[in-house]
This record gives C-alpha cells, structure tokens and sequence, in this order.
C-alpha cells in the first residue's frame, strides 16, 4: 500500500541531512545544513551545544519547503541522531557528551505537525537504509560499522534491526580492545571509537595529525610515521570487525562513513588483515561492503523507519 511521502532528517555533529522519499524508495528531494550554524560553542564542553529553537525551526522551514517543491502527501517525518531513542520513539533518552540539547527533545511536540514523527539512532537508520535501497539489499544479517569523528555501529538480524532491551545493541565502537586504555563517552576503556574515530587522532599523533584525511595523504606519499600508524589503524578496526563477526555470524559487514572516502588505502589494508584474522569456519568468508547511499543514508534510514511506524 503506498503511505504517501516520508521526509528524513539525519543530525549528526557537523551537518544536517535532509531527504524525501516515495514509499517505493525513490528519493525525490536531499538537501544538506550545517550544524555549526545552529550550534552554540562552548569551549569547556566541546561543540555541539545546539541552540534548539533555532535548530528546530530550520528543520521546521525544511519540512516545509519540501512540501511546497513536491505538492505531495507527506504522510510520516524520521529523525536519525546520535544516542539511545527514548521508549515513546519520537526523542533521544540518552546522548552522552554530544549535542547537548538534544537530548529529552520531544520532536513531535518540537516540529508541531500533523504528520507521524519518529526517531531512531543514527547509525541504526544508516543501516536501514542500506538494507533498503543500498548495499545491503537482499541481505537478512548484517552488521554496518560507520567510521567517522566516533565509530557507530547497528546490527540487522533475520532482517530486523537488533535494538536490545533499550535501543543501546549495536554500538560496535564502545567493544573493549584494551582494558587499560582511555575511557570512552559510554566508560568503556580502550575502545575501538579509541583508536580509529578521527576525535582522538590528534592524541594517538602526538599532536601530528588532526584529520584523517591528513594522514591518508601522508599514508599514499609512503611517509614512514603515516604509514604505520594508518596500519596499526586499520589492523584494530580489523580485530573490531572480526569481533563482531564472531559475535553476530552476518552475511556482510557493511561500512559507511567519511574515512571509506578513504578507498583502496582503506580496503586494500582492511582486507590483508581480515585474511590474518577472519575465522572462516568450512571457507565461508563475509563480505566487505561499502555503503552506497553516501552522506543521506542515515536520511533515508530515517524515512523507511518512519514509513513502516506510519499508519496505513
């Protein structure tokens, strides 16, 4: 049955991601803002504390626009953020260290329309809309690992999201590699988001690197530094995925993200690693996907959640 139109909106730490999308899945309408212009810096807390009433009645000018280009029933709204979504599905319960503001934000209540408002975690809404439109079609287990400023992570089983007892499952970015390791937002020591999220490359260079992208370019020149420590980060993103692999036995791992921008200087290491340390039990071997959808997956995961949550 065709539900009309969904409009997803993906927040995240920088940018704000707009789409529109049929029922069928065609994406009629994207559009990208900024998060720092809705933003108020805080220099003890770190970016990020958001200025809600801006924030929200940008979104809510969105909203609008869309429906104004496409002249169409918008039937439901998804919202993809980081954190844990709250029980009533329409707010994050929990984001900690990020975005403050948003959290305990009712964005039903907040957008004031007619239309259904839903909310799921961002990482979870990248995956599903990969399982929808993207890489991932077709497939029924999966595990998605997005590497950007963290690393995020969701799981697929048997075709249905795995969200747990409170919507924490999948944060594949706070597994455990070193007891003795820094803490990460949710107290983990030595986690993965540790020694492969752009936040922290800055301490694990000493003070050499402070994106990914620098050290990337430094890694295909050969410089000696950049190549070491590029491999040592790609050989714990390995073990991280082999662990999840073990954990959760999918088909696929999907991986999305800024750093696979990154390519072959990404893949290439990943893949020699993963030949190391992948048990592959009677020469079954997971596949290595990268996310199709780019910077609006997390968008249209959005949408397909809150057209399945909408109202026939």
């Amino acid at each position: 049955m065709d539900k009309g139109h969904a409009i997803g909106i993906d927040i995240g730490g920088t940018l704000i991601k707009t789409v529109a999308v049929s029922s069928e899945g065609d994406v009629l309408y994207r559009d990208i803002l900024e998060t720092r212009d809705y933003s108020v810096p805080n220099e003890s807390e770190g970016p990020g504390n958001v200025n809600v009433q801006h924030w929200v009645r940008s979104i809510h000018e969105q909203i609008e626009k869309i429906q104004e280009i496409l002249k169409h029933k918008i039937s439901c709204i998804g919202i993809a953020a980081p954190g844990i979504v709250g029980k009533t599905g329409d707010y994050i319960a929990c984001m900690p260290g990020r975005l403050k503001g948003i959290e305990g934000l009712i964005w039903s209540k907040a957008l004031d329309c007619d239309c259904r408002v839903t909310v799921l975690n961002d990482a979870q809404a990248a995956l599903f809309g990969e399982a929808w439109i993207g890489s991932a079609a077709g497939y029924q287990n999966v595990v998605m690992v997005t590497l950007g400023t963290g690393v995020g992570g969701a799981v697929m089983m048997e075709g249905r999201l795995l969200k747990g007892t409170i919507g924490r499952a999948g944060h594949i970015g706070h597994i455990c590699l070193d007891p003795q390791g820094e803490q990460s937002i949710c107290r983990v020591p030595g986690g993965l988001e540790w020694f492969v999220g752009d936040y922290s490359l800055g301490k694990r260079s000493a003070g050499k690197y402070s994106s990914t992208k620098q050290l990337i370019e430094d890694y295909r020149r050969g410089e000696k530094y950049a190549v070491s420590l590029w491999r040592d980060t790609v050989r714990v993103l390995a073990c991280g995925i082999v662990s999840a692999i073990n954990m959760m036995d999918p088909e696929a791992v999907v991986l999305g993200g800024g750093l696979t921008e990154a390519k072959e200087a990404l893949f290439e290491p990943l893949k020699e690693f993963l030949d190391e340390f992948e048990w592959r039990p009677m020469g079954s071997r997971v596949e290595i996907l990268q996310a199709s959808l780019g910077e609006h997956g997390g968008a249209i995961g959005a949408a397909r959640n809150s057209l399945q949550n909408c109202p026939a």
